[in-house]
């Protein structure tokens, strides 16, 4: 029932995505839309200031029993799920990030939601920005719970308004155990 949940919220999503565009892509969505799927060469920048991006991930979530023990932990008793995300950069290297874990664990259908702080290094030659965050939110599978975050990613941009992205966090937990969360997928930039 809870994956049936994911597929549904994220569809939406997905078919959902064109409503958040910038003034730039209402003014010539035939533009922003037809490049939208191209790698792009040409010397626009790909990673700008007062940029917003919609992330749509799958996830896997693994327990860990605490920090030290990290590499000793055995993850093939984690559980796959999603992920989607909002970003906010306020110049190319700040910004804010806030996004909804939903893993397929039995639970709530929303895992936790998390607020970081997005510190990136954007390589523009390359297309990539690997980029560190950290923050805190609230944890609402079997218990409510205070959390907080730290991690390291790596975006690859094929044009300013698509990319590719992975990372991985440590959650620390106020009540359960903590555990590790990977994401990958797609970031839209609007």
């Amino acid at each position: 029932m809870k994956m049936r949940s994911l597929l549904v919220v994220s569809a939406a999503l997905m078919l959902t995505a064109g409503a958040a565009q910038a003034a730039h892509a209402w003014e010539d969505p035939g533009t922003w839309w037809g490049g939208l799927w191209s790698y792009d060469q040409s010397s626009a920048p790909r990673f700008s200031a007062h940029e917003l991006s919609l992330d749509l991930s799958g996830s896997y979530t693994a327990p860990e029993r605490k920090f030290e023990d990290i590499f000793d932990t055995d993850i093939r008793h984690g559980k796959w799920g999603g992920d989607v995300g909002l970003n906010y950069f306020f110049t190319r290297e700040l910004g804010l990030s806030v996004d909804a874990n939903m893993a397929d664990n039995g639970g709530n259908l929303v895992d936790h939601v998390i607020g970081n702080v997005v510190l990136r290094f954007p390589i523009e030659s390359a297309g990539l920005a690997p980029y560190l965050f950290g923050g805190g939110g609230r944890g609402t599978d079997r218990v409510w719970e205070w959390v907080g975050d730290f991690g390291v990613g790596l975006e690859y941009r094929m044009n300013p308004g698509i990319g590719l992205f992975v990372d991985a966090r440590y959650i620390w937990a106020d009540k359960s155990s903590d555990s590790i969360l990977f994401r990958g997928g797609l970031r839209l930039v609007f």
